[in-house]
């Protein structure tokens, strides 16, 4: 076998940006993965992925030309059957026949027996790199990531293709040859194409290790898309330094990446637009450079300049025509932001609250002012619930924080939303913290977004997410699978957050209990377990143990902002080695109280306790619940769990002397009581009977 590095590239017209890299990610770690499980690999072979926006690909170093082959053992019937008098029998001749065989049919030594069974050895020679390629290419593009699947035709104009875009062509080598393989209509070749404008003539490898050297150097392109971001990044760094101190480009990592999928070889150049344009905020101008033009905003001393950087595909002689061209075409995207905003400033922001009757926030919860009533009604409910503080008036902060949705800028840019109803309630003199209240009610946006900042932003961004959840869930609209079109999932953090990270205690359950549709039990629940399943997962991302999490989740707290303090203190408690036993105990008691959960609404009558050990419990219990009381208040949570180690030895004698279902109904009952006090005590932070499992 030959040892040799493969090589794949798929030319086309250009690819959609946002699967670009996914395709060709999906495509190597594909082919790489059954190179490895199909024994290809002798050694530690090494994979570099490729894609630009005109290709996919990928080289593999070390791999063989053809599979090991392998020695592999054919049952073939009992020995009784098989061998007879010494030799093959007639069934045993046709067998081996039908194998191809029939050599090893004069000795028994040529066969395994075991257990009175014969077996033959067979060598089943290795696959050619070169088939292998051509069935898992056949299967891997039939399993490719394409939103959209373009269907086009064949020179031939009768055969139709389906791809994301039409295949140019194929380069698949293996070392120095060409593996016969045919895809989309393409057979496989050597010839690269370098950059649309920027090459030399088509380029000839000798082999697959010149690739990457020779697409480089006389093709014009980085064919890997790491490489291409990192020289982005340092460009746009050398720029930005050129210019001098205190400037500056602010890191964007999606934006980056976008770029980077655009440009084969990235040229970055440093523009200007009129300074008039200033005056309009900076969020406006900084999304339209990037969501309409790909460029990056500078700054100096964090405030935007009428400087930006774009990122050209091409590197001309006089760049200067690139810069002007770009210069030219960001004017008339700068000037309609410019006149979308002089347009809202002839509007107060209050005027525009009457446009709310008119925007319907859904067929079944009506107009977008209705659901600002509702939010206005939680604002006040929190208010009076927590130590948070407003001087607001909840009605007109909910109607005004979405009042800019009815403005011609957020009807441009909705990403503004919030941001321009702040700047718009700034420019008629409103309170400040009022204003920073209609931007920061979104907040947080996405994962590690800033969270609002003050106790009206808070209580307003509380009250908006609330009442999305329980507005949608009440009408039965659930998050399926993926899909979560009102980001349900993304508010439910988003509580979870500000609640933790905020220290507010607010008894989310009671909020929905009181503000959920009475006829609507089922729902409600749903969306209580909901919360608490995003819970569980966000406290496991920060690396706590699966059970530990579920022991407290499972508890349902009412109160959430101190829950990382439980579940360090549960996580703590499961290293004692008598956690064990009382996690065990608790799923003892559970079981039994099932059927009775409902029933046991009384207090324990201590005059029906008959044994030594139902009496030492119940004392054990009393003790226990006392001290819980003093740990609780503290929420000093470790102290309170270590403290169920004094009922370790009164279970045990319980369940050792005390039969629980006893004869006498009273004195069933009474047991029954004592043991779901028990339960009380043992899961007052969490459910420890999931230690348990």
């Amino acid at each position: 076998m030959i040892e040799n590095t493969l090589l794949f590239e798929l030319l086309c017209e250009e690819l959609p940006p946002a699967s670009q890299k996914q395709m060709s990610d999906f495509l190597a770690t594909e082919i790489f993965n059954q190179l490895k499980q199909n024994k290809f690999t002798l050694t530690n072979a090494d994979l570099k992925i490729y894609s630009t926006p005109r290709r996919i690909g990928f080289k593999i170093s070390h791999i063989a030309n053809q599979s090991p082959d392998e020695l592999t053992e054919i049952k073939l019937m009992p020995k009784k059957i098989g061998w007879v008098e010494d030799q093959a029998s007639a069934p045993m001749i046709k067998k081996l026949e039908s194998l191809n065989l029939l050599d090893q049919k004069d000795s028994l030594d040529n066969f395994i027996i075991r257990d009175e069974v014969l077996y033959a050895k067979k060598n089943i020679e290795g696959v050619h790199l070169v088939d292998f390629m051509q069935k898992e290419l056949n299967q891997v593009l039939k399993r490719m990531p394409i939103e959209k699947v373009m269907s086009y035709q064949l020179v031939d104009g009768w055969t139709s293709v389906n791809f994301a875009r039409p295949a140019i062509n194929l380069i698949c080598m293996h070392g120095g040859e060409i593996l016969d393989i045919e895809i989309l209509g393409l057979k496989a070749n050597n010839f690269v194409h370098g950059h649309r404008f920027e090459s030399i003539d088509t380029i000839s490898l000798k082999n697959a290790d010149q690739y990457e050297r020779m697409l480089e150097e006389k093709g014009n392109v980085i064919p890997q898309f790491d490489k291409r971001y990192d020289e982005i990044q340092n460009q746009i760094s050398c720029l930005i330094n050129n210019l001098g101190d205190n400037f500056s480009c602010p890191t964007d990592n999606e934006l980056l990446e976008e770029v980077t999928t655009l440009v084969e070889k990235p040229n970055a150049l440093l523009g200007s637009f009129d300074s008039q344009f200033l005056d309009i905020p900076s969020e406006c101008l900084i999304l339209s450079m990037k969501s309409n033009q790909k460029y990056f905003p500078v700054l100096k001393d964090n405030q935007l300049t009428n400087k930006f950087i774009l990122i050209s595909n091409i590197k001309p002689k006089d760049p200067s025509l690139v810069v002007k061209g770009n210069e030219k075409v960001i004017y008339p995207r700068l000037a309609d932001a410019e006149f979308f905003f002089s347009q809202d400033k002839k509007r107060s922001l209050t005027s525009m609250v009457s446009d709310l009757d008119n925007i319907v926030y859904h067929q079944k919860l009506g107009s977008l002012n209705e659901r600002c009533l509702r939010v206005s009604k939680i604002f006040n409910y929190i208010k009076e619930n927590t130590t948070l503080h407003s001087n607001h008036n909840s009605v007109h902060l909910a109607q005004l924080a979405k009042a800019d949705l009815s403005s011609l800028m957020v009807g441009e840019f909705p990403e503004l939303q919030g941001i321009m109803g702040k700047y718009y309630a700034l420019s008629t003199n409103m309170d400040e913290d009022f204003a920073q209240a209609i931007e920061d009610h979104y907040k947080p946006k996405f994962s590690g977004d800033e969270l609002p900042q003050n106790d009206s932003s808070i209580l307003l961004s509380l009250a908006d997410k609330f009442v999305t959840l329980i507005d949608l869930f009440s009408i039965g609209e659930k998050p399926s699978g993926v899909k979560d079109p009102f980001a349900l999932r993304r508010a439910a953090i988003s509580i979870i957050r500000i609640l933790i990270e905020c220290d507010i205690n607010l008894d989310l359950i009671e909020l929905i209990n009181k503000n959920f549709p009475s006829d609507q039990e089922e729902n409600k629940d749903y969306l209580i377990d909901f919360i608490f399943d995003r819970l569980q997962n966000f406290i496991k991302d920060r690396g706590y143990e699966t059970l530990v999490v579920q022991s407290v989740c499972d508890s349902q707290p009412r109160l959430i902002n101190d829950i990382i303090l439980k579940v360090e203190a549960v996580n703590e408690f499961k290293k004692i080695d008598i956690s064990e036993n009382l996690a065990q105990s608790n799923k003892r008691v559970l079981n039994i109280l099932k059927k009775y959960e409902n029933s046991l609404t009384e207090k324990v009558n201590q005059d029906l306790l008959e044994s030594d050990s139902e009496k030492l419990l119940y004392q054990s219990i009393l003790k226990v619940t006392e001290n819980n009381k003093i740990f609780l208040e503290a929420k000093n949570y470790k102290s309170l769990l270590n403290n169920l180690i004094h009922l370790s030895e009164p279970i045990d004698k319980f369940f050792e002397d005390t039969m629980v279902n006893a004869d006498n109904k009273n004195i069933k009952h009474n047991r029954h009581l004592l043991l779901s006090d028990l339960n009380k005590a043992m899961n007052i932070i969490a459910n420890l009977s999931v230690l348990g499992t």
